[in-house]
């Protein structure tokens, strides 16, 4: 889990890199939308790590809701012409 924070860290450095160059609306708001997943993303592998021992039915919930928000910003990204990291 520690690895999937550390790449979701590093994609999350990418989306706020290219959120300051110029570009369409719909791809800030699509950029955006991808800042807030990775955010919820990273907070979750880190949270998972602590869970899985006390409450696995939390973790295991945790981890498999990151998986839709993830695609969901993919989806977001390519409906606005912008190429994901």
């Amino acid at each position: 889990m520690k690895l999937r924070a550390t790449n979701a860290k590093a994609t999350l450095n990418v989306y706020n890199e290219i959120i300051n160059k110029p570009g369409s609306p719909q791809a800030l708001k699509a950029l955006n939308c991808c800042v807030e997943a990775y955010r919820y993303a990273i907070l979750s592998f880190e949270m998972v790590s602590s869970e899985l021992v006390e409450k696995p039915q939390t973790a295991n919930y945790d981890v498999a809701v990151i998986g839709p928000e993830i695609a969901n910003c993919e989806k977001k990204l390519i409906n606005a012409k912008v190429q994901a990291p």
